[in-house]
């Protein structure tokens, strides 16, 4: 029975293609994908996306289904975990509900992860080693990252945070052909921003990092020490150029055509 009733929807689903809109009749048609996971104010975004993350691993449980759910579920519990610790005074029950909301994020991460522990999907051999420092999983990773197979932004980025700590340039290299990834509309991962930030400040290239500091808090980011990389900042350089060049990069990766700038 739950199969007949998840086929029409999604197939109204592709149809349509819009989410929001459709969120409401998928869950009253098909609850098993909603009801373990309370309604809050919190985290509505992460729950959306895991839901119908859920739709596409019931309906292809490929590596490719199961490690975008893991990564919708991971993001759900993180933003779930913020939120359960939210005390509330007149509505106690919500504070439970939270911690159930948490308790599922857990329960399926850790289902997951265990299906996905023989498989050589990059993203998953990733996973595996960065959570479980698993070198047979990192072997793996580094041969698709040598083959070429890294062709998602995230799968780029994590080969990026791989090198980090044994490759600084080739780090910023990596992270710059992971925003070149992204194709117009796309959400970027700030983490990318900050990333450069931090390595090219880390090579005393303080008119870069500065550049980047401008992108990360155009995006959103307030975890930015200006002042340090300010107080590095050779004055000849033209902080004004460089702040155009930031509302540059900004517009540039929004409509997906982005290229590494010079500074």
């Amino acid at each position: 029975m739950k199969i007949l009733a998840v086929l029409p929807l999604t197939f109204m689903l592709a149809a349509c293609g819009e989410k929001e809109v459709n969120l409401l009749q998928l869950c009253e048609q098909n609850p098993q994908f909603c009801s373990d996971l309370w309604d809050d104010s919190h985290c509505k975004d992460e729950r959306r996306t895991v839901i119908f993350s859920r739709v596409a691993e019931f309906k292809l449980p490929s590596d490719a289904n199961k490690y975008q759910l893991l990564m919708d579920f991971e993001r759900y519990h993180k933003c779930m975990e913020l939120a359960a610790g939210i005390e509330h005074i007149k509505l106690k029950e919500k504070t439970t509900e939270r911690v159930k909301n948490l308790l599922v994020a857990q329960k399926e991460i850790k289902r997951l992860s265990a299906e996905t522990l023989n498989s050589d999907h990059p993203g998953l051999t990733f996973y595996h080693w960065s959570r479980e420092h698993s070198n047979v999983h990192l072997t793996k990773f580094l041969r698709a990252a040598k083959a070429g197979e890294l062709k998602t932004p995230d799968l780029m980025f994590a080969y990026g945070q791989y090198l980090i700590d044994r490759d600084t340039d080739q780090a910023i290299e990596t992270i710059l052909k992971a925003l070149s990834l992204y194709k117009a509309g796309q959400k970027i991962d700030v983490d990318m921003y900050t990333s450069l930030t931090t390595l090219y400040f880390k090579k005393q290239d303080f008119a870069a990092s500065y550049h980047w500091a401008l992108v990360s808090k155009n995006a959103g980011v307030q975890r930015i020490e200006f002042q340090r990389i300010l107080q590095d900042l050779a004055p000849q350089v033209d902080k004004e150029k460089l702040e155009t060049l930031a509302e540059q990069t900004a517009l540039s990766l929004a409509e997906g055509n982005f290229k590494p700038p010079v500074y």
